[in-house]
């Protein structure tokens, strides 16, 4: 997902959605949701007279994508997915999931195809911002949690978008949406581990290890691991 495009504004600080957003009224569909390649080719037949097909078959193929194990195979399923969710993006331009489905996809196209990566980026950006405007709970805070990796992953200015200060205020945003999901804290720790936020780093691991707790024999372990890392981030924030 990594590419280059002109310097842009700062991220725009959004307040956390509430379940009334007018983009709930889309219909549900699980991102990357297990399918077969006959599927994906029915629903995209279906496309030209049912928009809803055509966003079943763009997540039908990035299934695909992920599952596949030919490189120019996966790149063919991420163009062909692509093209879907960017005709489903025309004909519903208030589809934050068509918009979410449209980046995801591209970022596929991207890492099966990193010498376009640079030009690809700025579609990657643009599409994820939609989507988080517009539905920002899809998969779990998909959009910002998306964002934040673009923002992480990327070179700086002015080759491209990489800024760790926007990557953490992505993360943040989406571990405000959906706490419960490791990847968002998960991310959010790299992130500052990159902006040097050392201390803070230290406790958002903390208390995502903390949401991990095994049962049985090796709880007493994993409980005394907790106090130790916990008496690090002290004595790091004591410095």
């Amino acid at each position: 997902m990594l590419g280059a495009c002109a310097p842009i504004s700062k991220v725009p600080q959004r307040s956390a959605p509430d379940k009334s957003h007018a983009a709930m009224k889309e219909p549900v569909l699980s991102v990357c949701a297990p399918c077969s390649r006959d599927k994906a080719g029915q629903w995209a037949a279906d496309a030209k007279e049912d928009a809803w097909s055509g966003l079943k078959a763009a997540n039908c193929y990035a299934f695909l994508v992920k599952i596949g194990t030919d490189k120019a195979g996966r790149l063919a399923d991420a163009k062909t997915g692509r093209q879907l969710a960017e005709s489903a993006v025309q004909r519903q331009p208030r589809s934050g999931l068509a918009h979410y489905l449209h980046a995801y996809l591209t970022g596929l196209e991207a890492e099966n195809d990193p010498l376009r990566g640079l030009e690809l980026v700025p579609v990657i950006e643009r599409e994820a911002r939609m989507a988080a405007e517009l539905s920002p709970l899809i998969d779990d805070a998909g959009p910002d949690r998306m964002l934040g990796e673009l923002y992480l992953r990327a070179p700086g200015m002015p080759i491209s978008v990489g800024d760790v200060e926007k990557a953490v205020a992505c993360y943040r945003r989406a571990l405000t949406i959906a706490p419960g999901f490791a990847e968002n804290r998960l991310g959010l720790v790299e992130a500052l581990l990159k902006a040097e936020e050392t201390t803070e780093a230290c406790m958002q691991l903390h208390g995502l290890l903390s949401n991990m707790s095994p049962v049985g024999e090796s709880e007493a372990i994993w409980q005394k691991t907790l106090d130790l890392l916990r008496h690090l981030c002290t004595a790091k924030n004591a410095e």
